[in-house]
């Protein structure tokens, strides 16, 4: 990728507007972004303690600082804040990297020519924000780091989930829009050729109204300023609601974001390619073994956030080299089509399902206790079993499946390891008894013997998507106000009234079930809720191995 003049000016833009941006939010007097060029050098640009833009100069980080920062923000004092390109010297300055395992990406820095410590909501505020800065500059990261440190790049574009980095990167270039209009609402929108919306972000009440056209009066939507563009697939618009004086600086400023969109969207199509190049089994179009390992850390990071259980699933067919031996390759490789097609339908959406390698495929199952993974294991094994082969001499072959079965209720993003190390033992058990059954095999750290009453906010999390995971089978891929039932209905019990409270509280994003229970009539719906109730302080017992025929 290389950035034309123009292009590299509007980079450069934004590049400024950013850092103006974080030196005014993290009340600093300096601020800095490099960009790795390798030997510990960066090309960077800064804000120095006068606020004058410094134009890309080149930064050189000390060594044992660059290993510092790679683990977290580092705070440092004089005399190691010397090597910062800025007038006059720093007093204190916080510094962060963006690293891909150990190999340098981006450099972060802000400081103060006053002595001044950092405290601990500075520096959460501080990481959020080079956070953001990282997802939004990684599309340009080709033009603008050395030719020879690009791979780490390259592992970045095919391992991230590149819907969430693009909803990111265009909330975080929205806020700065705004930031630079002196406006409070606005939305950045992408359509098909036909006008619907396929993706939108938003800041602001009318801003979130905007979105739908129908929610907001001419006289409201007549105050925004509007930029559409559009590419050979989609449409773009940029909305920003402002005053009538300040609408003619605006124009260049949408042009120059309007440009930025388009180059994280083409970045995003482009990833996404190379993540279908990079990640999936080219026999069956699923994830391969290596991206099952990638994206299960992702969904660990998502359980310990929201505190919800994980279960894992490890299926091998019994003596498949009979297959192959009497039918040919040829045939073998179509039944392990067949019955990757089958394992999809199976699951949920957003459940993941991977060939780990050869005859085995692997199967995370975000917000599924044991309960729900041995039910879903069940269900495989017996659609799995169903499947018959027909070979030239009518001799009928019926697929056997082992399964090995773990769930964690706790988790952290460090377990990956440790998990598929347990699915793996598990698998082992169920060969080692003759195959053709499911076994289970738990850590004590990942289930605890004696389950707690869900009081705190992740445990009423943890518990309510076990409740919908199985019996209501929806995505979670939606918001409607659960917190509206409650404040409709005058006589509902105050237990009740919070919990749906909490819920809305912790976005939970639950459409088919808010839906659902919508549609219900009152007293139905109080059945429901009080059922929701008696569960969470009821859990489950554990379930005993499920055991093969």
């Amino acid at each position: 990728m290389k950035l034309t003049g123009a292009e590299r000016q509007w980079v450069e833009q934004l590049i400024r507007l950013s850092l103006l941006a974080a030196t005014r939010q993290l009340k600093a007097d300096a601020c800095g972004i490099g960009f790795y060029q390798g030997e510990c050098r960066f090309a960077h640009f800064a804000f120095n303690g006068r606020l004058q833009f410094l134009n890309e100069t080149t930064l050189t980080v000390p060594p044992l600082l660059l290993k510092q920062i790679s683990k977290s923000p580092t705070q440092l004092k004089p005399p190691h804040t010397t090597f910062l390109p800025v007038t006059p010297s720093l007093a204190s300055a916080l510094v962060v990297g963006k690293f891909d395992g150990t190999e340098p990406l981006m450099l972060f820095w802000v400081g103060r020519v006053r002595p001044s410590d950092w405290d601990e909501d500075e520096r959460k505020n501080f990481e959020a924000f080079a956070q953001d800065i990282s997802w939004l500059f990684t599309p340009f990261l080709p033009a603008l780091m050395n030719g020879r440190v690009l791979r780490a790049w390259l592992e970045v574009a095919t391992r991230s989930d590149i819907s969430a980095v693009l909803e990111e990167s265009l909330s975080f270039l929205l806020e700065l829009l705004l930031f630079a209009a002196g406006a409070r609402d606005g939305a950045i929108v992408l359509t098909d050729l036909k006008g619907t919306p396929m993706f939108g972000v938003a800041q602001g009440e009318d801003g979130k109204r905007w979105l739908d056209m129908h929610c907001l009066p001419m006289s409201v939507r007549q105050a925004f300023s509007t930029k559409t563009f559009s590419e050979a697939q989609w449409m773009g618009v940029i909305a920003v609601k402002t005053s009538e004086r300040f609408r003619p600086t605006l124009t260049s400023l949408l042009d120059t974001f309007a440009h930025i969109v388009r180059s994280l969207v083409s970045w995003s199509q482009q990833s996404v390619r190379l993540d279908e190049v990079a990640w999936l089994d080219p026999l069956t179009g699923l994830p391969n073994r290596k991206a099952f390992g990638r994206k299960l850390e992702s969904e660990l990071h998502r359980a310990a956030r929201f505190g919800y259980p994980v279960s894992l699933l490890l299926a091998d067919l019994d003596e498949f080299r009979i297959f192959n031996e009497m039918l040919g390759f040829s045939t073998g490789d179509e039944i392990l089509r067949q019955i990757s097609s089958i394992l999809k339908r199976s699951v949920r959406g957003y459940d993941l399902v991977a060939r780990y390698g050869g005859d085995e495929f692997a199967i995370a199952l975000p917000a599924t206790s044991l309960e729900g993974a041995v039910k879903v294991a069940e269900r495989l094994k017996a659609r799995l079993t169903e499947v018959d082969i027909l070979p030239a001499k009518d001799v009928r072959l019926t697929i056997r499946v082992s399964i090995g079965l773990t769930t964690a209720q706790k988790v952290e993003p460090k377990d990956a390891h440790r998990l598929l190390s347990l699915i793996d033992q598990a698998l082992a058990v169920a060969k080692s008894k003759g195959g053709n059954r499911i076994e289970i095999v738990t850590a004590p750290e990942f289930v605890p013997s004696i389950p707690s009453l869900p009081t705190m906010s992740p445990d009423l999390w943890s518990v309510l998507v076990q409740y919908l995971s199985h019996g209501i089978n929806n995505p979670l891929n939606g918001i409607l106000g659960l917190t509206q039932i409650a404040l409709m209905e005058e006589q509902l019990p105050p237990h009740v009234r919070d919990a749906l409270e909490q819920i809305e509280r912790l976005s939970l994003r639950l459409r088919e079930f808010s839906r659902y229970l919508m549609n219900l009539p009152p007293k139905r719906l109080m059945e429901e809720l009080e059922a929701f109730w008696k569960r969470m302080h009821t859990p489950p017992p554990l379930p005993e191995a499920a055991k093969g025929e």
